[in-house]
């Protein structure tokens, strides 16, 4: 199964609506902050969790939540993956099986550019913005993050999206930011979350605060 696109975006007016949430952490008021090291941060890949830590990451929001089966998700607009056209055909220029011309030294016929990720009613869409980062946005069962039934770039050549970058369920029982531009995520949510989350194996993970707070 796949995330559904949501089109009513006022769904993240209690937090994208408020001056003092901030891009790295979220919503001002939760009890406690917690920050989610990214594996490869030392590489400067950044604003991605890998699957195998997003999995953990949602096992255990799952346990923080009454509403785990209605969930929201935003994936930044700007990653270059969402788009086709000529600026995503080198990713499937030598993809798939060996292409032979028909007769010596005939021509091959040009490829046509990949389409984007998702149809109009997405692309066009409005948006969630944090900031000035603008998020498409879905919705569905917090176990499908990241699952957002993008279109593959051509056969055998599938596309790879990012992790989402905003997380959070119906209740607003917690809110998870993975920045683009931060080696971390941040996580704000209950105490026992940032215990539970603390105390998780392969989740690297340390205390911090909003910036309301300092």
């Amino acid at each position: 199964m796949t995330l559904h696109h949501q089109t009513d975006v006022s769904v993240a007016d209690w937090f994208s609506t408020d001056p003092r949430t901030d891009p790295s952490v979220g919503p001002a008021d939760f009890e406690a902050y917690v920050r989610l090291l990214l594996p490869g941060r030392d590489q400067g890949i950044e604003g991605h969790l890998a699957t195998e830590e997003l999995d953990r990451l949602v096992a255990v929001l799952a346990r923080h939540t009454a509403t785990p089966e209605r969930c929201f998700f935003g994936l930044w607009d700007g990653y270059g993956e969402i788009y086709g056209g000529e600026a995503v055909a080198f990713l499937t220029t030598f993809a798939g099986p060996a292409r032979w011309p028909g007769r010596p030294f005939r021509a091959e016929k040009p490829r046509t550019p990949p389409p984007p990720a998702f149809g109009p009613d997405v692309m066009d869409a409005p948006r969630v913005a944090v900031g000035q980062l603008q998020h498409l946005l879905f919705s569905g069962p917090l176990q499908e993050a990241g699952q957002w039934g993008a279109r593959p770039f051509g056969p055998s050549v599938p596309r790879e999206i990012n992790s989402p970058n905003l997380m959070w369920p119906a209740d607003h029982a917690w809110f998870v930011t993975t920045h683009v531009d931060e080696a971390w995520a941040g996580i704000g949510g209950t105490a026992a979350l940032a215990h539970d989350l603390l105390t998780t194996d392969g989740l690297e993970t340390v205390r911090t605060t909003h910036p309301e707070r300092r």
